[in-house]
């Protein structure tokens, strides 16, 4: 039998596998649960029917995260991992040989889910310094039915402002803008708050990253309560396991701890981004830049990605490697200190 192009050229999605001393290649929070919260999941898995399905509409983890970000929970729509949200977004929200505008570079899965839904992309390249051409992103959204795009961005750790992103929305009103929130509880520029002034706005946002529940597959659509009900509806019935819902709520009920968290990982970003500086002064010829970050990584630009790549993962670093850089996420100050002087000594002539 002849199978349909579109899934015989795919590429399977390739994480880093193997044993690692220091992972640093995922954009995972570096804190576990404590053990005091652990418990108090297991008592509330232990009470869960598990012959039952679980809540279609998984209503305690949206009122939980609506209420933790302050929006209405009758704008939310919960899923299986944002990546879930995006292809229903794309698959739903979009017909066959609609045009979706993407940039470059930015998460890579946009462009492979549209694929799948038979829906034409249109990739912008970014400037030179790796910032979107919002002036070219607004024209090319004229003549495209929607745009997506990760603030702040992954892999370049950089942000567009709010009032850029604005400008977008309001200079394309018969154009989607879906903006990919991830990382922004790690910067204060979102645009969530305005789902309900912008119809054509949608945000998402995620728990594996600031939340730290990068185990528990969840993610999170935000848009007027219309699209909403829409959305709720295209979704298959019981999307999100009812020990994932659990987790969730629990967790995203712990507001001081998830602030100390998020606190503290910028902290350690930055301390980061500050021994990265140090090395790229030290040899800039191996280092061409290092930019600073609004997410929970840095990005460091250099012609030798590949080398210091597998160099760092001889030595049981894992970090994530570019064409035109490298991705490292900020682990803990242990962490850190291993892989700046196995850095050094990698850089360091002999």
């Amino acid at each position: 039998m002849k199978l349909p192009e579109k899934l015989t050229k795919l590429k399977a999605y390739d994480p880093i596998t193997g044993s690692y001393a220091v992972r640093l290649d995922a954009n995972e929070s570096f804190f576990d649960l404590p053990q005091v919260l652990k418990a108090k999941i297991a008592d509330r898995i232990e009470q869960i029917p598990m012959n039952r399905y679980p809540d279609p509409v998984a209503t305690e983890v949206v009122e939980a995260f609506a209420a933790y970000y302050g929006v209405s929970p009758d704008c939310v729509t919960a899923g299986n991992g944002s990546d879930e949200i995006i292809t229903l977004l794309l698959g739903t929200f979009l017909e066959k040989g609609a045009k979706l505008v993407t940039v470059a570079p930015d998460f890579s899965m946009y462009g492979v889910y549209a694929a799948l839904s038979e829906i034409e992309v249109v990739t912008l390249q970014k400037q030179e310094n790796l910032q979107i051409d919002m002036d070219a992103l607004i024209a090319a959204a004229q003549n495209a039915q929607a745009v997506v795009f990760s603030n702040p961005c992954n892999p370049t750790s950089l942000g567009e402002p709010r009032e850029a992103v604005i400008r977008l929305i309001e200079n394309a009103p018969d154009c989607l803008i879906i903006v990919d929130e991830a990382y922004m509880d790690f910067w204060d520029e979102s645009v969530m708050d305005l789902v309900t002034k912008y119809e054509n706005l949608i945000v998402l946002r995620t728990c594996s990253k600031a939340i730290g529940l990068a185990a528990c597959r969840m993610g999170f659509a935000v848009m007027d309560t219309y699209k909403t009900g829409l959305l709720r509806a295209a979704k298959s019935p019981y999307n999100c396991d009812a020990v994932t819902q659990s987790i969730c709520a629990t967790v995203l009920r712990e507001t001081s701890i998830l602030r100390h968290c998020c606190d503290e990982i910028i902290l350690q970003t930055q301390r980061l981004y500050a021994g990265l500086c140090n090395l790229q002064h030290l040899y800039p010829d191996l280092i061409e830049n290092v930019y600073a970050p609004r997410t929970n990584f840095v990005f460091v630009k250099t012609a030798y990605a590949k080398e210091l790549f597998e160099q760092l993962a001889q030595r049981g670093i894992a970090i994530r490697c570019f064409p035109n850089g490298l991705r490292i996420c900020a682990g803990t100050r242990r962490e850190q200190t291993l892989l700046l002087s196995e850095l050094e000594q990698i850089l360091k002539p002999e």
